[in-house]
C-alpha cells in the first residue's frame, strides 16, 4: 500500500521546501573564477574550432541565463509583495463592509430603547396601580386608573413596533452584509489554488538549484582535467537546468498575475 501525505502536510512541506532554500538559490549564481577561467581558456585551446565554439557559446548562454533568472525573481518577489498587500488591504474592507451603515442602525435601535423606557416604566407603574385600584375595589379609582392604562398601552405598542421595526432592518443589514464578506472572501478563496502551485513551481526550482550546483561542480572538476567532451556535456545539462528554471519562474509569473486579477475582481466589488 503506498504511503500518502495529508494535503495540508504536503503543502506546508512545499512551502518549507520553497522558501528555505530561496538564499541558496540566490547566492548560487555560478561563472568562472580567474583560475576556473584559465583552465577553461586551455581546454577550449585543445578542441577542435567547432567544439571550441559551442563550449564558449554554451558558457555565455549559461551566464546569461542566470542573469535573466535573477531578473525575474526579482521581478516575481515584487509582484509578490504587491499582491500580499494588495489581498490583507481588501480583506481589512470586506471586515468593514457596511460597517457605517450597521453603526447607525444599531445606534438608532438603542436610542430608542432609551428614548422609549421612561414610557415603558410608566406603563409597568400603571399596571402595578390598575391591580391596586381592583384589590380595593374602588370602581371609579379602577377606572381613571385603567383609562391611563389603555391610553398608555396604545404609546407602548407604538413605540415597540417602531423598535422592532429598526430591529429588523438592523437585522437585514447585517444578513446583506455578511452574505457580501461571505461572497467576497469565497471568491479570493481561489487565491490558495494559486498559491499553491507557486509553492510546488519553488519546490521544482530548489530541485533544479542542487542540480545546477552539483552538475557546475562537475564542470570544474572536468576543467581541472582539461577535459573538453565532459565539459560540453556539463555546460549542456547547465543550460538545460536553466531553461527549466525560467520555465518555473515563467508559472509563477503566471500564477501571480492571476491573483492578481482575483484582488481587482474582488476590489471593484468593494467600490
Amino acid at each position: 500500500m503506498t504511503f500518502r501525505m495529508p494535503a495540508t502536510a504536503l503543502l506546508l512541506a512545499l512551502l518549507l521546501s520553497a522558501i528555505l532554500p530561496a538564499a541558496v538559490a540566490e547566492a548560487a549564481v555560478h561563472s568562472l573564477s580567474a583560475t576556473a577561467q584559465k583552465q577553461f581558456d586551455k581546454t577550449k585551446a585543445g578542441l577542435p574550432s567547432t567544439d571550441a565554439a559551442k563550449l564558449q557559446s554554451l558558457y555565455l548562454s549559461f551566464v546569461q541565463q542566470q542573469n535573466v533568472i535573477g531578473e525575474k525573481d526579482a521581478r516575481i518577489k515584487a509582484t509578490a509583495k504587491t499582491n500580499d498587500d494588495k489581498e490583507s488591504e481588501i480583506r481589512q474592507k470586506i471586515r468593514l463592509i457596511d460597517k457605517a451603515k450597521l453603526d447607525a442602525l444599531d445606534k438608532k435601535v438603542t436610542q430608542l430603547k432609551n428614548n422609549y423606557q421612561p414610557l415603558f416604566n410608566q406603563y409597568e407603574a400603571a399596571q402595578a396601580e390598575l391591580k391596586a385600584a381592583r384589590k380595593f375595589g374602588i370602581k371609579e379609582l379602577t377606572a381613571a386608573v385603567q383609562l391611563k392604562v389603555d391610553l398608555l398601552e396604545i404609546s407602548v405598542k407604538s413605540a415597540k413596533e417602531e423598535i422592532r421595526a429598526a430591529q429588523s432592518a438592523l437585522s437585514s443589514a447585517k444578513t446583506s452584509a455578511n452574505d457580501k464578506m461571505k461572497r467576497l472572501r469565497g471568491q479570493l478563496d481561489a487565491i490558495t489554488e494559486e498559491e499553491r502551485k507557486i509553492a510546488v513551481a519553488k519546490s521544482a526550482i530548489s530541485q533544479l538549484n542542487k542540480q545546477k550546483s552539483a552538475e557546475w561542480s562537475d564542470l570544474l572538476y572536468a576543467l581541472r582535467g582539461y577535459d573538453g567532451k565532459t565539459s560540453i556535456r556539463s555546460l549542456t545539462t547547465l543550460t538545460t537546468v536553466v531553461k527549466q528554471i525560467t520555465d518555473q519562474q515563467a508559472r509563477i509569473e503566471g500564477y501571480e498575475k492571476k491573483i492578481a486579477e482575483i484582488n481587482k475582481t474582488v476590489a471593484v466589488q468593494l467600490n
